[in-house]
Order: C-alpha cells, then sequence, then structure tokens
C-alpha cells in the first residue's frame, strides 16, 4: 500500500474510531438512563435510535457536503458538531435532552464518516480499497470495543464528568485530522443523485449495509436489558461487547484483502447466513451465557458483511461516475435508518409480542436479502465490479 495511503489511514482510522466510541458508549447506561427517567422499552429503544435519526437527516446532505468542501473539510466539520453534540450530551438532564443530543451526534457522525470514507478511497486503487476499507473498520469496531468500558465507567464515576472529557479528546482529534493534506477532491457531476437512485446494484449494495444495522438496532437494545434482568451489570453487559467486537478488529482487513482476490459477494452471503443463525438462536435463547456467546458470533458475521459491502459501493460508484462522497452520503443514511428503525421496531415489537419477535424478523430479512443476491443476473453483475477498467 502506498506511504500516503497508510499515512491518510491513519487519520481517517483514528476519526472513525472516535466517533463509534462515542456511539457504542451508551449501551451499558440504557438500564439506569431506563431506570433514572422511567424509560419503557420503546421509550429505551428512542433514546438508543436518536442517533442513527439524526444521521438519517443528515445522510445525504453530507454527501453533498463534501462533493462541494471537499473530504477533508467534510470531516473538520463533522468532528467540530460532534464536539459540541457530545458536550450536550455531557450536560443534558432530562430524557429529551439526551435524546436531542443523541440525534445531534447522529448527524455529525454522518458528515465525519461520509467524508472520511471519501477521502480514503479517492487515493486507494482499486485493488487494495478493501484491505484498506478493512482496516478503517477495524479502528472503527475497536471504538465500538472501547465504548462500552467508557460507558461504565461513565455509569461509575459521572456521566457528566465522562462526556465532557470526550468532547474535549474529539476536538483533539479535529486539531490531528487538520493537519494532513486535503487529497484529491471529485468533479461535480450533473445529475449524479438521480443516476445512483436508479442504479439498481448501487442500491443494493448499500442495502447490504442496512441489514446488519436493522439487526444490531434490535440487540443492542435488547441484548443489554436481557442481560440486566439476569442481573448482570453494567460492568459484565460491557465486557460481552467488548469481547464480542474483539475478533471484529482483528478479522476486518483480513475480509477485506479477501475480497480484493475473491471478489465482494462470497464474505457478504457468508455473513448474511450466519447472521440469519445468531438471530434465530437469540429468539430462543434464555441463557444470559448463550445470548453473550451469540452476540460475539454475530459480530463476526457483521464484519464479513460490512467491509467488503462498502468497498462495493465505492467499485460501483466509481464505474456509474458518481462521487464517492454522495455514494457514501447515502449509505450513511441509509445504514443509519436500519440503527434508527432496528431498535425503535424491535423496542415496540417486543413490547407488543415478547423479545423473539424481532430477533425472528431480523433473521428473516437477512435470508431474504442472501437468496436475492445468490440469483445468477446479480452476482453476474457484480463480478463485473472487480474488473480492471
Amino acid at each position: 500500500m502506498l506511504n500516503h495511503v497508510r499515512r491518510l489511514l491513519i487519520v481517517v482510522s483514528v476519526t472513525v474510531f472516535a466517533d463509534t466510541m462515542l456511539f457504542s458508549a451508551i449501551v451499558p447506561l440504557i438500564p439506569g438512563l431506563a431506570a433514572t427517567y422511567d424509560l419503557s422499552k420503546l421509550e429505551a429503544g428512542m433514546l438508543l435510535a436518536a442517533y442513527g435519526a439524526g444521521a438519517v437527516i443528515s445522510g445525504i446532505p453530507s454527501g453533498i457536503l463534501a462533493v462541494r468542501l471537499g473530504p477533508k473539510r467534510t470531516v473538520i466539520t463533522g468532528l467540530i458538531l460532534f464536539a459540541a453534540a457530545t458536550l450536550a450530551f455531557a450536560l443534558g438532564s432530562s430524557a429529551w435532552s439526551l435524546e436531542a443530543a443523541r440525534f445531534a451526534q447522529g448527524a455529525a457522525s454522518a458528515i465525519t464518516w461520509c467524508g472520511a470514507l471519501a477521502w480514503l478511497t479517492l487515493a486507494t486503487p482499486r485493488a487494495q480499497r478493501g484491505k484498506a476499507l478493512g482496516i478503517v473498520f477495524s479502528f472503527a469496531v475497536l471504538g465500538f470495543v472501547i465504548g462500552p468500558a467508557v460507558g461504565a465507567a461513565a455509569h461509575l464515576s459521572s456521566i457528566r464528568t465522562t462526556f465532557t472529557v470526550l468532547a474535549v479528546a474529539i476536538v483533539g482529534v479535529t486539531v490531528f485530522a487538520s493537519s494532513f493534506p486535503a487529497g484529491r477532491q471529485e468533479a461535480r457531476q450533473p445529475r449524479a443523485l438521480r443516476r445512483m437512485l436508479h442504479d439498481t446494484t448501487l442500491l443494493v449494495a448499500v442495502w447490504l449495509t442496512v441489514v446488519p444495522s436493522l439487526f444490531f438496532g434490535v440487540a443492542d437494545l435488547l441484548v443489554p436489558l436481557a442481560l440486566d434482568e439476569a442481573a448482570w451489570g453494567a460492568i459484565a453487559i460491557a465486557a460481552t461487547f467488548i469481547v464480542a467486537a474483539l475478533a471484529e478488529v482483528a478479522l476486518a482487513p483480513a475480509i477485506g484483502a479477501f475480497s480484493d482476490r475473491r471478489g465482494r459477494l462470497l464474505p457478504i452471503r457468508l455473513g448474511l447466513l450466519l447472521v440469519t443463525a445468531a438471530a434465530l438462536i437469540l429468539a430462543l435463547a434464555t441463557s444470559p451465557y448463550l445470548i453473550a456467546v451469540l452476540v460475539t458470533g454475530a459480530s463476526v458475521a457483521v464484519s464479513v458483511i460490512y467491509t467488503p459491502s462498502t468497498a462495493l459501493i465505492s467499485d460501483r460508484a466509481e464505474r456509474s461516475q458518481v462521487p464517492q462522497g454522495l455514494a457514501f452520503g447515502v449509505m450513511n443514511s441509509m445504514w443509519a435508518s436500519g440503527v434508527m428503525v432496528g431498535p425503535l421496531l424491535g423496542g415496540a415489537i417486543a413490547q407488543a409480542l415478547g423479545d423473539p419477535a424481532p430477533y425472528i424478523l431480523s433473521a428473516a430479512i437477512a435470508l431474504g436479502t442472501f437468496l436475492f443476491i445468490s440469483r445468477d443476473g446479480f452476482r453476474a453483475r457484480v463480478m463485473l465490479e472487480t474488473l480492471p477498467d
């Protein structure tokens, strides 16, 4: 991998690490916040989903922003907004103020991710794109690993102090990112969004990032609550998610490199089958230890889907003359819709029908997607994306 790409990987990886750390820090805090503010499962789901709602609203505008400002300026803008939203969360004193802060964090996150992924993919040759994105997702998952530990620390000490320190740390990341060269900026493409929305293969590639976000939107809500009912404390819940994510940290670069050599669909199809199996077993699981093991398996499955799917989006956008920033903006919006709908729908269905129901629905979505992308016509179209120009 070229030296300038390696240097850029550092700043992009640090940026997404900060983002995902803040996203997952709330997971072990959900039971305590639900008790403090007397939240039902649906209301707790709304708090968790607020982050995704902000990213949904901000996703496509962030892609347009990345094309107009360039990836670096987009990243800096997103980080500044993210620091402000994190400070707002630290100072929140009611359920609605925490939801508003999470919404703002999600909006800033979409801007940051859009700029960061465009910044990296524009500098990386297609033959190495999967590996580069795998490294980035490895750091993103590392953020998910650290995040629950940060949330547990906040639970034991003070949410206000912990999240204020994190806001200051994000300002430091902003300064760090500002020190790197801007890199290549994409030319504006007339009617690029319209062209993207008519590209079935590209839209399916985007959908492939939604499926795991829907599933983990459900799991991030129901698993902590189930473990809490089994008398597991915030530290034990955090440890569950930390262990689950460690395998992803190691696997993501290898999965990305594998997809560079063997194509994007092979690991994606395997990941969808694993998500289907994990969701179905979670629907039946009652032992907290089995639930913890299943979360680990599901985390591995999600990693097998995300990295090659993101690379496929980049590949297809390049061939369709859609700016990378815009493609990732649409991806962020759709991915975030899963983060938002997962806990909201999962909480509502679980409250009405019981916890197994949303898991069964998640399994059906993953299996249906597997069957769709396994069709010969779709597989042939995707194979063309790996061919040299």
